[in-house]
């Protein structure tokens, strides 16, 4: 979504202008709201905080997901009628921070605790407006900075800026036409980038060999790969393949955070006991993050990229390149799963599984479509060919000939030199007959269902897509059970 340098704010998906906002707001007005009894609204709220209280004094801030599944009151119920804080009105964007205005003779000291008030503080008190200003969240201390230097003298803002043709006084500072704001971002996105790219390989090295609880149970996994593949496969948790976030047990701790304080991850609203918690996230299927809360972005390598670029755009240039447009509000694909991919052999990205398969074919002389007519592969043997591979190359393993690498980035290399991808597949080899090469070695990875698959199956076609992935699961366990009962080669 760009932004079009007026206040809009999204509720329910659906974008409101500031005078529409107005409306909306005059409609609660304080005599509608005097209908209710205020000592009961007072001793509701006692009653919920005493609950709160004593509930905290007895999980000692543990995970609720770690408890006992019926501790907790078991009368207590969940208010429907409370509207989820993430249907509360907010301007766009608008993400938690604590920082401080690096801008010469600033009136403010006390540190500013959100974006959304630090958009108005630089209108109001230094008249000067970012476009676009969201983009730089995952840097926002550096940026301001770096122009907080270059805005100390008084004639600055007139260099740089254009006047805000709503509000002369404000000068807007827009990197499409200006040069010094296009380097800084430029500059400061691809540091960004090899900080992440840097601390993702630490992690793979590291903490992603470490053992840590599932958020939802006491299931205890011996590395993340295997959390992440738990998560999805029994709780239907995903926020996303390993390889695309960064700062993975930062990211976890936010999330278990939440928990502990005994607030939905998706809605965001706190309940007053684990049990009530946990039986409103089952219930409405909150089993995920909310794509508007802004303080995830940083986690995702997606948005460090391209400069200029968050994962809104990539959504955007998407959507703009089907074939056939639909009128789909924000609240339709907001939601849908990044289809960033990995290639099987390097680190490289892709913003489609049909774009990792061309390049596999291109730059590994790996051809996925051919191999697939070449072996005669169905469906299901082109799934697990696919995670094999995966797995191997997530140990830095050469899927082929078995030959271990010191890191990813020489498996290729590795295996044109001695001819490992060109070697024909065997069909006798044993993962085959594995059924976990069925389930997926990167949880949710496109390219299981990106491949070029011919089906004549209309009945799926016209499926939804809870109907499509319930049959897609089902077809998975029945394909493992026939794998598992399979006898076992004899011993010659």
């Amino acid at each position: 979504m760009e932004d079009s340098g007026e206040w809009h704010t999204v509720v329910n998906g659906k974008t409101m202008s500031p005078q529409e906002v107005n409306n909306t707001t005059q409609k609660r007005s304080p005599t509608k709201l005097k209908a209710k009894s205020s000592t009961t609204r007072q001793e509701k709220q006692a009653a919920a905080n005493a609950r709160r209280e004593s509930n905290a004094r007895t999980t000692l801030g543990e995970n609720p997901y770690h408890q006992d599944e019926h501790s907790g009151s078991s009368d207590e119920e969940e208010d429907d009628n409370s509207p989820d804080p993430i249907d509360q009105i907010l301007p766009p964007y608008h993400s938690n921070i604590m920082t401080v205005c690096e801008f010469r003779d600033c009136p403010r000291v006390e540190p500013i605790m959100d974006t959304t008030a630090l958009v108005q503080h630089l209108r109001q008190d230094h008249g000067i407006a970012f476009k676009n200003l969201h983009h730089m969240y995952m840097a926002l201390d550096p940026y301001l900075q770096r122009w907080g230097k270059v805005l100390d003298s008084d004639d600055a803002k007139y260099k740089y800026g254009v006047a805000d043709p709503a509000e002369p006084e404000v000068y807007v500072i827009d990197p499409s036409v200006c040069e010094a704001d296009k380097e800084i971002r430029d500059s400061i996105q691809r540091q960004k980038l090899a900080e992440v790219l840097e601390t993702q390989q630490r992690e793979r090295e590291k903490e992603a060999t470490q053992p840590r609880k599932c958020l939802f149970c006491k299931i205890v996994c011996d590395k993340r790969s295997s959390l992440f593949r738990h998560m999805f496969a029994e709780h239907n948790f995903n926020i996303g393949l390993p390889d695309n976030i960064v700062d993975v047990n930062e990211f976890l701790n936010i999330l278990e955070g939440k928990l502990t304080r005994l607030q939905c991850l998706y809605c965001e609203k706190i309940f007053t006991s684990a049990q009530v918690l946990r039986k409103h996230m089952r219930k409405k299927k909150h089993f995920k993050i909310s794509a508007r809360n802004r303080q995830y972005d940083r986690f995702y390598v997606i948005n460090y990229l391209e400069p200029g670029k968050n994962w809104e755009h990539f959504e955007k240039d998407n959507y703009e390149s089907d074939e056939e447009k639909r009128d789909e509000s924000w609240a339709d694909w907001e939601e849908e799963d990044a289809e960033l991919t990995m290639c099987l052999f390097d680190q490289n990205m892709f913003p489609t599984p049909e774009k990792a398969v061309e390049h596999m074919r291109e730059a590994h002389g790996f051809d996925l479509t051919q191999i697939r007519k070449d072996q005669d592969l169905d469906f299901y043997k082109t799934v697990i060919l696919i995670n094999y591979i995966r797995h191997q190359s997530s140990l830095n393993k050469c899927f082929a000939c078995g030959t271990i690498v010191d890191d990813l980035g020489l498996l290729a290399e590795h295996m044109v030199s001695k001819g490992c991808l060109k070697e024909p597949i065997k069909k006798d080899a044993e993962y085959w007959k594995d059924p976990k090469y069925l389930l997926p070695t990167y949880e949710n990875d496109p390219l299981l269902t990106g491949f070029e698959v011919e089906s004549d199956d209309e009945d799926v076609m016209k499926m939804t897509d809870a109907e499509a992935n319930s049959k897609f699961l089902s077809d998975v366990m029945s394909e493992s059970l026939a794998i598992s009962d399979e006898p076992a080669p004899k011993k010659k």
